[in-house]
């Protein structure tokens, strides 16, 4: 524990949270990116890469650290340093190995098939980044968060998706049984 009185500890997020967010900003990305793209590879990785760093970079910059899919979420990411959202360079830093990790995981696994599971290797860099996080204890922070010296916290700030599909579920679950 800091003596310091300026430290502040956030509440972190649970991983299962931080990734359905980050799964809500990967569909968007990749729906845009194969809208807009095409199907061929370098136009789909150009719109990916525009839109992940619009959607990840740009918009939390401006936006208290939340991309579509943190808000959805009620996270934000902040600095390491000084508890406040990043700076462009170190959210562009965390978000280009994030963005290209997504970007091979998510290409091996739309071109996934019966005779070509080699694309399954793409899906290495997204488990090495994220399995940092998940075999660590101590500190849950993904490789791109450290490189960054980021981390991903809770705020009130948000759309609190993950509460409304638990009550729509139990509601349903609810009048099906009856």
């Amino acid at each position: 524990m800091d003596d310091n009185p300026l430290y502040f500890r956030a509440p972190r997020v649970p991983l299962w949270r931080r990734g359905c967010a980050f799964g809500f900003d990967s569909a968007i990305a990749w729906f845009l990116a194969t809208l807009i793209g095409g199907p061929t590879l370098m136009p789909r990785l150009i719109v990916f890469a525009l839109t992940w760093f619009s959607m990840r970079v740009i918009v939390p910059s401006s936006y208290f650290g939340q991309s579509p899919g943190r808000w959805a979420f009620d996270m934000r990411v902040v600095s390491d340093r000084d508890n406040r959202t990043p700076l462009w360079q170190d959210l562009a830093k965390r978000e280009a190995i994030a963005g290209l990790a997504v970007f091979l995981a998510l290409l091996g696994l739309f071109n996934l098939g019966t005779r070509n599971a080699f694309y399954l290797i793409l899906l290495l860099p997204l488990g090495m980044d994220v399995g940092v996080a998940w075999f660590d204890p101590v500190d849950p922070s993904a490789f791109h968060d450290r490189v960054s010296e980021t981390r991903v916290v809770a705020t009130r700030r948000g759309y609190s998706l993950d509460l409304k599909v638990k009550k729509w579920v139990a509601l349903i679950s609810r009048n099906v049984k009856q």
